[in-house]
């Protein structure tokens, strides 16, 4: 017992120092993005690069890719690391996020050895690339992303490299800002090495790292017993990012999940190539997917160490969308583990199906405004850039309706937009608008978050939008039975007009913004979860106090009719849901030998006179539901002259759990608005 408490003091002063480093870059940071957003993250990891601890607030897109890259640099500079070394990294293909993401790793030596590492990973507001802000819709190569910092000692000995800051520096926009929030990692860096220092001295040097050691096993044992309770089996799950930014066509991500005894095997083998588009990930992206999930999964309670991620395995071939090379380029790569986590959900759903849950709104929703800052003689004083990245509806559960506008599991401690305080006081921009957007919620038994909408009004006489977002094609998928949340929007208003700032959904680069100008921002709900015709009237009614769904939307969308009171009209309601239960088109699957796809496209054979009823048209998107299986699977109309039913592959029988002679329903592939 006495040496359980030692371990736990031993942890939570890990935890306490990662927290404090936290509060230190908030405090001292420049950027409103990572004071105001808190996008960033803190760490402790090894010299070999396993993680030690983070703090219940870090961003586990940021935190589990920092394995990654410290073994990259230890390996860089293996034998040849000495106390006083400072090292950045941001590159994508050795274990970087997208080069917004700076990494900042600090050494910490005991005895002279190199022991740890503190880890800071903040995201600059701009890092040099084609577009204000850095993150395009449009980007061909990773070139035009900005500056790519592989493995690099900035400061060797406690001698600061500063002609290597300011060739950095000089080549990003807002210099002062960049340099002030490397200043804020620098200091918190030497603080938190102040602290573990500290530690070695409280607990003795080789005893506090062997306490390290058995807390990491110890949080292995425990993941293997969870993952040996999960049925052992093969999960398969499928699903599709909009596009690359060039091109209308989707790209699929595929995921094998493999349990057996306490191991799990993730294999994303078949996804679709990487593109010329902003949508592609670096190696580091599939494990931090995986392990996110299932560490939210299997165990939520207990800190975070690489223990939890020793038990599994990633099968993740280079050269895909999810495994790019270089010059491939990444600014999507939250677009891309979006993806990735939700062929997880998908796929580990059908192994605990209690623990399934609708999509989510896509992935970081990255909006750019920028121009030049007026003085107040007239003049231009410099730039603005205003980085906005709205939060949508989570997914519903089957037990739980999704939560309004806010960040899900696997995104951390974001909030979920700038104020607009801090966002009017820093840029000559008015936001005229900001609230729930209404309808937007995927229907279901238990239905998911609405998004928001928010509008910004330009003030100055010129600037510029990109966009980068997924999404807003394919809408977030329901689960159980459950429908589609609402698309992803972002288009701009002039002089009463709507105009798309892209002929590619979701993928802006630079567009002219003119004064007086309205760009909306409406960020997509969350799926739903169950049978729409099942949820409790009271539940609806509710909604449509609150103004989440309209009274004709209830009735339209959940059969659920209102009297000349306002109260549910109980026989109506019967009589509505009965109708649209009669209107549903259910038929029973056929067993193909093979999967249909054209390019990344699955292509669904449906007869001519059943698409007609359902108003779908050659090239539409359409889905198969279950009440039982997980998400719903997804594919693209083939009409076909003659039959009755639809037929399936082995892997689309496969991801929707269903064999020949099962029931689906059949349905179009349609945004909640």
């Amino acid at each position: 017992m006495k040496e359980i408490g030692r371990l736990e003091l031993i942890r939570e002063s890990l935890v306490a120092v990662v927290n404090e480093m936290r509060a230190n870059v908030i405090r001292s940071s420049y950027s409103s993005i990572i004071y105001e957003g808190h996008d960033f993250s803190c760490a402790l990891v090894m010299a070999d690069g396993r993680l030690v601890a983070q703090g219940d607030a870090d961003n586990p897109i940021h935190i589990f890719a920092v394995p990654y890259s410290t073994a990259e640099v230890a390996k860089t500079f293996a034998g040849d690391i000495h106390p006083g070394d400072i090292f950045l990294h941001n590159d994508p293909y050795t274990g970087g996020t997208h080069l917004n993401d700076v990494l900042m790793l600090y050494p910490v030596f005991h005895e002279g050895r190199l022991a740890l590492f503190t880890a800071t990973r903040c995201h600059w507001g701009d890092v040099g690339g084609m577009t204000p802000g850095s993150l395009s819709g449009r980007v061909t190569e990773v070139y035009q992303e900005g500056l790519r910092i592989v493995p690099t000692r900035i400061c060797e000995r406690g001698r600061m490299n500063e002609a290597f800051i300011n060739l950095l520096l000089d080549n990003m926009r807002i210099r002062e800002e960049r340099r002030g929030d490397f200043n804020t990692m620098l200091g918190a860096s030497r603080k938190a090495a102040e602290h573990i220092g500290r530690l070695f001295k409280r607990f003795g040097g080789h005893a506090f790292l062997d306490s390290i050691e058995e807390l990491i096993a110890r949080s292995e044992r425990l993941m293997r017993a969870r993952i040996s309770d999960i049925p052992d089996g093969v999960y398969q799950a499928e699903g599709y990012l909009d596009s690359n930014g060039h091109s209308p066509e989707p790209l699929v991500g595929r995921l094998k999940l493999t349990v057996t005894g306490d191991r799990m095997i993730a294999d994303f083998t078949g996804s679709s190539p990487q593109t010329g588009g902003p949508t592609n990930v670096g190696p580091a992206m599939a494990l931090n997917a995986v392990a996110s999930v299932v560490k939210s999964y299997l165990d939520p309670q207990t800190p975070v160490n690489h223990g939890s991620f020793n038990p599994l395995q990633v099968i993740n071939p280079p050269g895909s969308f999810l495994n790019a090379t270089l010059p491939a380029p990444c600014g999507g790569m939250v677009e891309c583990r979006a993806i990735m986590v939700a062929l997880m959900v998908s796929a580990l759903g059908q192994a605990l199906p209690e623990r399934l849950i609708g999509d989510l709104k896509g992935g970081a929703n990255h909006v750019y405004m920028s121009g030049p800052r007026p003085s107040g003689d007239g003049s231009k004083a410099g730039l603005f850039l205003l980085y906005e990245y709205p939060a949508g509806g989570t997914g519903a559960t089957r037990s739980n309706d999704g939560n309004h506008v806010v960040r899900a599991f696997p995104e951390g401690d974001f909030n979920t937009v700038q104020a607009a305080e801090i966002v009017e006081m820093q840029c000559p921009v008015r936001v005229e608008h900001y609230g729930i957007r209404e309808g937007s919620c995927g229907d279901g038994m238990f239905r998911g978050g609405c998004g928001m909408r928010r509008d910004i009004r330009i003030l100055a006489d010129e600037a510029s939008l990109s966009v980068l977002a997924d999404h807003a094609i394919i809408p977030p998928f329901g689960v159980a039975g459950g429908h589609s949340g609402a698309l992803n929007s972002f288009v701009v208003l002039r002089d009463g007009e709507v105009i798309a700032p892209s002929p590619i959904a979701g993928k802006v680069g630079g567009f002219k913004l003119q004064k007086g100008d309205i760009v909306r921002m409406e960020s997509a709900g969350g799926g739903g979860y169950g049978d729409p015709l099942d949820r409790d009237p009271a539940r609806v009614a509710h909604d449509v106090l609150l103004g989440y769904v309209s009274a004709e939307d209830a009735l339209k969308r959940y059969g659920v009719a209102f009297a000349s009171s306002g109260e549910v009209d109980a026989p109506a309601t019967s009589d509505a849901r009965a109708r649209l239960r009669k209107a549903r088109l259910e038929l029973a699957i056929n067993s193909a030998d093979a999967d249909t796809y054209d390019g990344a496209r699955r292509r669904m054979e449906v007869p001519r006179a059943i698409a007609d009823r359902l108003g779908l048209a050659d090239g539409d998107l359409m889905e198969l539901a279950t009440a039982t299986s997980g998400s719903a699977l997804r594919g693209w109309v083939r009409i076909a002259e003659g039959g009755e039913n639809v037929s399936l592959g082995p892997t689309g029988r496969a991801v929707l759990g269903v064999k020949a002679g099962d029931t689906v329903e059949v349905r179009a592939a349609r945004s909640a608005t």
